[in-house]
This record gives structure tokens, C-alpha cells and sequence, in this order.
């Protein structure tokens, strides 16, 4: 074992007394995450009261907070939304282990099943789900509506972010994304701004009612098997209690476009089956611009992180030059389409 395996294996015979022999081997870290670090490892061990030759295998995946990312989000947040999802309908790993003190990992870290199946790459030129892509399209809008159907305080969510709250979602999700905006800012970006002018005066109707947000539900965000099914919804870092129309307006955002394998209208009807809601088309058109402003929040954290901060990766460094652009641009189309000028 190297020696971030024996500081695992440690972790996890601290954490399983009943198990002996504790072995960590295959670690490998999965590349392309920009706000975890993600790896996945072999664990092997024995059961007190079992033959010695009986051993234990399981494939995890260890995901650490890392020095410094996309988007600084609670520490706890993905591993509780896991464990209280489990048995809602929602495909997601059993999260075992979640752990803040240093001495183990450096940082704040948890432990969780290895899932099957694999992500799409949502910009690829062929079909990314193997000849799935209509049925995975459909089950994505499925999962979605699922989602925002189930009671948050039933599940034992209440203290995710405005998980007391009742309405006014609009508000308090505008303001959390434009102070780190403002937080984050390198140069004065007008268009940014003017777009949350233009939210800010112009509020969209109420929530049809609070749901529990995923916060990054796109493409690229969920594996898939072989037969066409969901297999896992990933990164849950940014849950959060919301307007459910939140999490269906950052879907449809063109930058990861799901809607290039099923029509929008026919990916709404599955959520409106599934969520037991209807989707108000102009309080959509409203999040729609939010989630241009988020996105924006979010490549100017990214960038600020890689010129100021700790950050060296790549794919942190690129994402506030390419994704940026794209998303400035974005608000511009979706202010014109409202007859807005920024």
C-alpha cells in the first residue's frame, strides 16, 4: 500500500472494529471533478468470528474536500442528502462514513459505494448513452420530478440551506449567488450585473413549493448502465430547499444540453408526471436567467480561485475563460428575449 492507502485502511479499521486485516489497494483518482477530489479504491478485510480465508471485498469511492475548487460548499452536506435519500426513489450511493478530523485524510473527507455504470460525455458528437439516449433522457426528467416531490422535512432535510423557509426562494437564492459573485469578481463584468438588476425588480411567481434541490442536476452529473438505465445521481454539494423550477431551469441550460436527446416540452411532461406540479413557462424563463447568473458566480469563483488562490488544475482555471464567455453571452440572448438591454 502507498501512503495515502494505509492512512484509508487505518481510517476504516477505526471505523469497523468487528473487521481485522484491513487492506486498501487500486486507489486511483477520478479525474475531471472540479469541486471534490474523488477517488476509488479497493477495500479488503476480515469479519471477527469468520474463517481467515473468508475475506470481505468492497469498491468505494473516498471523496475529499479539496484546497480549493469551483464552489466552496458545507462540509456535510453530500454525504447527510445521501443517506437521507436512501429509499425515496432516487438512485444514489449508501454513504458510509463522513469525517472532519485532520489527523485521517488532511481534510474533511467521506466514504461511499462505488456505483455501476459510467457518465456520458455530454459533449461528445455521437450519442454519449449508447443508443439509450431517449429512454436516459426521459429517466432523467423522471428522477427530477421524483425529486421534487418529496417532503424535505419528512426526509430530514430541514437544515439544508432555506430548509425552514417557506417561500421567497427567489430572493434568498439570488442573494446567496450574487454576494459570491461579488466576492469573487477580477473585473467589473456589467452584464452579470444587469441581469441581476433585472431579477431583482422583476420577481417571478411564487413556488408551487419548497423542494429539495440538487443544485447541479445536468448531464455529466449521473451514470448509466448498459441497458439504458440511471444507475446514480452524483454531486450533491450544492443541495439546498428551493423553487423546484430552479433545478429544472439549470437542466435545460444550453452549456450541458440534455434537451439535444429529448424535446423540452416532452422532458417537461415526464417531470410534471412524476413531480405532481406544473411548469409555470415564464417563472421558468425568470430561473432560466438565474441560472445564467449562478453559472456566472460559479466561473468567476473558479477563476479567482486559479489566478488568487491555491488552485492549479486545469479544468478550475478553463472553466472561468470558456465557460464564462459562454455564459455572459447567455444572459445577453436571455435578456434580448425579454426585451431587456444589459
Amino acid at each position: 500500500m502507498n501512503q495515502m492507502e494505509s492512512r484509508i485502511a487505518a481510517y476504516l479499521a477505526h471505523r469497523m472494529p468487528h473487521a481485522g486485516s484491513v487492506e486498501v489497494d487500486e486507489l486511483a483518482r477520478i479525474q475531471g471533478g472540479s469541486s471534490q477530489e474523488t477517488y476509488r479504491l479497493r477495500a479488503s478485510w476480515h469479519e471477527q468470528g469468520q474463517p481467515q480465508d473468508a475475506v470481505i471485498e468492497r469498491r468505494l469511492i473516498l471523496r475529499r474536500a479539496p484546497e480549493a475548487g469551483l464552489v466552496v460548499a458545507e462540509r456535510d452536506i453530500e454525504y447527510s442528502v445521501y443517506q437521507a435519500l436512501a429509499g425515496h426513489g432516487i438512485p444514489v450511493p449508501a454513504a458510509h462514513y463522513y469525517e472532519e478530523n485532520p489527523r485521517w485524510l488532511d481534510r474533511p473527507f467521506f466514504i461511499m459505494d462505488l456505483m455501476p455504470g459510467k457518465p456520458g460525455h455530454f459533449y461528445a458528437s455521437s450519442d454519449p448513452y449508447e443508443g439509450h439516449s431517449e429512454q436516459i433522457a426521459r429517466e432523467f426528467w423522471r428522477h427530477l420530478g421524483r425529486l421534487a416531490a418529496i417532503d424535505h422535512l419528512g426526509a430530514g432535510l430541514g437544515n439544508l440551506r432555506n430548509g425552514q423557509d417557506i417561500g421567497a426562494f427567489w430572493a434568498s437564492e439570488l442573494d446567496w449567488w450574487a454576494d459570491i459573485f461579488a466576492q469573487n469578481e477580477g473585473i467589473c463584468e456589467p452584464v452579470v450585473h444587469a441581469a441581476i438588476r433585472w431579477l431583482r425588480t422583476n420577481p417571478p411567481p411564487a413556488a408551487p413549493k419548497p423542494s429539495i434541490i440538487h443544485g447541479d442536476y445536468r448531464a455529466g452529473n449521473f451514470l448509466f448502465t448498459p441497458d439504458g438505465q440511471i444507475s446514480a445521481i452524483l454531486d450533491w454539494e450544492m443541495c439546498h430547499i428551493s423553487d423546484p423550477l430552479e433545478d429544472v431551469a439549470w437542466a435545460i441550460d444550453p452549456f450541458w444540453p440534455m434537451t439535444r436527446h429529448l424535446p423540452l416540452d416532452e422532458g417537461l411532461a415526464e417531470w410534471e408526471s412524476t413531480s405532481g406540479m406544473k411548469v409555470d413557462r415564464e417563472a421558468l424563463g425568470w430561473w432560466r436567467l438565474f441560472s445564467a447568473v449562478k453559472a456566472s458566480a460559479i466561473w468567476a469563483t473558479a477563476q479567482n480561485n486559479f489566478t488568487q488562490g491555491p488552485a492549479r488544475e486545469m479544468v478550475v482555471g478553463m472553466s472561468g475563460i470558456r465557460a464564462g464567455h459562454f455564459h455572459r453571452n447567455l444572459i445577453l440572448n436571455l435578456m434580448a428575449e425579454r426585451g431587456q438591454c444589459a
